[in-house]
């Protein structure tokens, strides 16, 4: 169900204030900036669909409240999970603008979620309105370029070696040691692109080696870890 919004409610603020769309912005700019376009609010129950892969990407959807998760499937049915987005996302920022504007990926609901659409001519109108809109955007694009960078590099690598250099990544995110794994066994594995069995092997691998220690969901890293990414 979708409806025209007048007046902004506390949900709607709160999850644009998370979209890096509106860094540096206090409220009371984000809801000027707001009431110069019209925009509606998509609602959308787990299990359903945003986007289906090859559609045209012809409008600018903000993930208000919920969940998303964006994958694709295989020749052989298989689906990969290739990202998960939370309230604050702006979804597709890449293909919005783009000659080929298709979606790479499916995006499906996890939970109940409320999105917020603009076409793309109001996102355009609020850029030229707020040239700090500009700025962001322009940032959210060179972070996705930063990423694709760091994906393309890890298509060249053994599992081993892709674990090792997440679980750095996560160490820093979390700065410590002691990692809580944000991902399942098998959703972890859909992120590599590999089968679950090829994960638990890879880990029991590092486990054995002293590299890490596995407690639940819980992985503690060891120096060890650091010394063997110095090495490739």
């Amino acid at each position: 169900m979708s409806t025209f919004v007048d007046i902004m409610d506390i949900d709607t603020l709160q999850g644009l204030k998370r979209c890096p769309l509106f860094n540096g912005l206090e409220e009371a700019e984000i809801i000027g900036l707001m009431h110069t376009v019209r925009y509606r609010i998509n609602r959308y129950r787990k299990g359903d669909i945003l986007a289906i892969a090859g559609s045209a990407c012809q409008h600018a959807d903000i993930i208000i409240s919920g969940e998303m998760v964006a994958y694709i499937t295989g020749p052989s049915g298989r689906v990969i999970r290739m990202a998960d987005h939370q309230a604050g996302k702006l979804l597709a920022p890449a293909f919005l603008f783009a000659t080929d504007n298709r979606y790479p990926v499916t995006v499906e609901a996890t939970t109940d979620t409320a999105v917020l659409r603009l076409t793309l001519d109001d996102l355009e109108k609020m850029m030229h309105h707020d040239q700090r809109l500009m700025k962001n955007y322009l940032c959210v694009l060179s972070n996705i370029i930063s990423m694709l960078t760091k994906k393309v590099r890890m298509l060249s690598m053994s599992v081993r070696e892709k674990l090792c250099l997440y679980l750095k990544e996560q160490s820093k995110q979390q700065q410590s040691s002691s990692i809580l794994l944000p991902l399942s066994r098998q959703a972890l594995a859909d992120h590599f692109g590999i089968q679950k069995y090829s994960l638990l092997r890879c880990l029991n691998e590092l486990k054995q080696e002293g590299i890490i220690r596995v407690e639940g969901r819980y992985i503690h890293i060891t120096s060890q870890l650091n010394a063997y990414l110095n090495s490739f």
